[in-house]
């Protein structure tokens, strides 16, 4: 996790890091009701799907945007923040196009990660047939900014 904490522990000196590591203990999310930032690393993106998307993570998700704090996420992480997850024949052992539900923060569009580096366009276009909205890809150092309602404010390349 500290490849993605201390780009802003180094900006923000006072920054308070905990980490959640919903897969391996029982979570109360009362004790990090403080957060400015929640962040969602890389990783498996179906193991993430299966610890992640749940009624309860979503709730604390929202409640916290909600009371403003921001919300982050990395590869994986970032998948399962939309309404629908896109998951690549290269990121899972099927090797087959995958939809599935995420966490729900926006719903206008899916997201395609690393997309150059999995030379993911045939992909990517045989799965926007399978969905009623576009795939936004992703390449491994590009990022979307939305608002709370889900927006795309800016796309940075």
């Amino acid at each position: 996790m500290n490849k993605y904490t201390e780009v802003f522990q180094s900006q923000l000196p006072n920054l308070n890091t905990d980490y959640l590591l919903l897969d391996s203990e029982q979570v109360d999310f009362d004790s990090y009701l403080d957060a400015d930032l929640i962040i969602i690393d890389g990783g498996n993106t179906e193991k993430y799907l299966a610890t992640y998307v749940n009624q309860e993570f979503k709730n604390y998700i929202k409640h916290m945007l909600n009371k403003g704090a921001k919300v982050m996420g990395f590869s994986a992480g970032a998948l399962l923040l939309g309404e629908k997850v896109y998951i690549s024949p290269n990121d899972n052992s099927d090797h087959q196009i995958k939809i599935k539900n995420g966490l729900g923060l926006f719903s206008q569009f899916l997201i395609s990660v690393h997309y150059d580096s999995w030379n993911d366009k045939a992909n990517k276009d045989r799965a926007e047939e399978l969905v009623n909205v576009p795939i936004i890809p992703l390449n491994d150092h590009s990022c979307l900014v939305l608002d709370k309602l889900g927006n795309i404010i800016e796309k940075i390349d």
